[in-house]
């Protein structure tokens, strides 16, 4: 099977190690060529986060371009009409990607090694989010900044139960602590289909951009009037002047 690449995109990612850190355990793709654009931030110490970000978001898009662009692939599951191939495939990338970061840590003795992924792909006439993490994807359009996934931490799921408010949970002590991640025996992913916005500006980006930039200054610096690119150097300085606590990463596109 292939999807289609005609569709036709600006785009523009860049990372930071940020102000705090030592090294930075991000890692993205930005490949507006086939569609897919994503964000990994990498958790577990030394070199432990880096190499799981890099694992995770190189094999995730390694897994999903060859059902893009060879018609010839089919799928290495039955799929029943009702279900949309898609979501297999991108459930099978997660598995995969998933399966690597767990065989090198059990490999190289790396306890704890893990890394969200937050990725979008454009497929013919929709948007696949693939979501696993606190890593987020907010959509940018003349109105709002909007976030469209749904944090995997502990401090999301009381806000969901009501313990807490959207106020009280971005200054929460816990807020960080996530509970999906990529490296762990068993995970799933979030996976949402949603229809383009032409012309919207969809944003990536890891936790080092929204726990120092509030979502109305992402929006302000977004819909400025600047270029994608000039966008990203925005966002990456506003999280710099705010104290820059972890490795900003940002990955911009518009369809």
């Amino acid at each position: 099977m292939t999807g289609s690449l005609s569709p036709r995109f600006e785009c523009a990612a860049l990372t930071d190690r940020g102000l705090k850190r030592s090294r930075n355990e991000d890692a993205f793709v930005c490949d507006a060529h086939h569609g897919i654009f994503l964000v990994a931030d990498g958790m577990g110490g030394e070199q432990a986060g880096d190499t799981a970000s890099r694992i995770t978001a190189d094999v995730f898009a390694r897994s999903v371009v060859p059902y893009l662009t060879d018609e010839d692939l089919t799928l290495p599951v039955e799929t029943s009409r009702e279900h949309d191939p898609w979501r297999e495939i991108l459930c099978l990338a997660v598995k995969e990607t998933n399966r690597q970061v767990v065989e090198y840590a059990e490999r190289q003795g790396t306890r704890g090694m893990g890394s969200t992924l937050t990725a979008a792909v454009v497929i013919q006439d929709r948007l696949y989010i693939t979501h696993v993490g606190d890593s987020r994807l907010y959509l940018t359009d003349g109105r709002e900044c909007r976030q469209i996934t749904r944090d995997h931490t502990k401090v999301e799921e009381m806000v969901a139960r009501g313990v807490l408010t959207p106020e009280q949970a971005r200054n929460h002590p816990q807020k960080n602590i996530i509970t999906r991640c990529v490296g762990r025996k068993k995970t799933t992913a979030d996976i949402e289909v949603l229809e383009p916005v032409e012309n919207a500006v969809y944003l990536i980006c890891s936790d080092g951009l929204v726990d120092m930039v509030p979502d109305s200054k992402i929006y302000e610096l977004i819909s400025g009037g600047a270029g994608l690119e000039e966008a990203a150097k925005m966002l990456v300085e506003a999280a710099n002047d705010q104290g820059g606590r972890d490795n900003i990463t940002v990955v911009l596109f518009r369809i």
